[in-house]
């Protein structure tokens, strides 16, 4: 099982990943601004058996994926330097729903999900601000895109982004803290520093899954986290 995670991800998270995972290291430089230039959801978005990536995929990356063998396909434009070129590719995929700003997504990745019902939300940094879960239930930290998906009849938790850290911004995002493996949420960081760690326990525990936190701090912004499993 291969994990794919921002370099900038406190050293004590990498190395609590790597105790459990083949862990994919993500960096660029000078693509987009330093703040997120190493966080994968920037850069990629889950497609059918692997990930769509941005036109300018840097070549270090490339190779990182291949030796991994972790199959990608490329969008139509660029990452950018500043908002909203820089959310391309900031999308939240499920088996329903494809979540997006979607004058801001990149045209490929519209088109490879066009299968799915397509929710537009006023936030390009979907990805950054929204964890989906099972049963129709979804966290944010966004407050708009908590009341588009409410007005889709879903289930909505809404987590105050203040404290969680994201270097060079006064917070970062709850979706760039997580990602999701079966039934285990992996958090950058304990929930336990949040002001809203038990009610967010509670609701993971009442939808199945259990949470593991990789150090013991803050939670951290690092872009998300993407398993991937080789299907054979």
């Amino acid at each position: 099982m291969k994990v794919i995670a921002s370099a900038s991800i406190p050293k004590r998270a990498i190395n609590q990943l790597k105790a459990q995972f083949d862990v994919v290291l993500f960096e660029t430089e000078g693509i987009t601004y330093p703040a997120i230039s190493n966080h994968p959801d920037v850069f990629i978005c889950p497609a059918q058996d692997g990930f769509l990536v941005a036109s300018n995929f840097p070549e270090k990356a490339k190779k990182v994926f291949a030796y991994g063998c972790i199959p990608i396909q490329y969008g139509n434009l660029p990452v950018g330097m500043t908002y909203p070129e820089s959310a391309r590719y900031n999308a939240v995929v499920t088996e329903k729903y494809f979540i997006h700003h979607l004058k801001h997504t990149d045209p490929e990745l519209r088109r490879i999900h066009r299968d799915k019902k397509h929710i537009h939300v006023n936030q390009a940094y979907t990805r950054c601000n929204l964890m989906a879960l099972r049963d129709n239930w979804f966290v944010t930290s966004d407050r708009g895109i908590e009341q588009i998906l409410l007005c889709h009849q879903l289930h909505v938790l809404y987590v105050d982004p203040v404290g969680i850290q994201l270097p060079g911004f006064s917070h970062g995002f709850f979706g760039g803290t997580c990602g999701i493996l079966d039934d285990t949420v992996y958090f950058i960081g304990d929930l336990a520093y949040h002001k809203q760690g038990e009610e967010i326990n509670l609701l993971l525990e009442k939808l199945g899954y259990q949470t593991c936190a990789l150090y013991d701090g803050p939670l951290f912004d690092g872009g998300s986290m993407f398993f991937f499993r080789r299907n054979v």
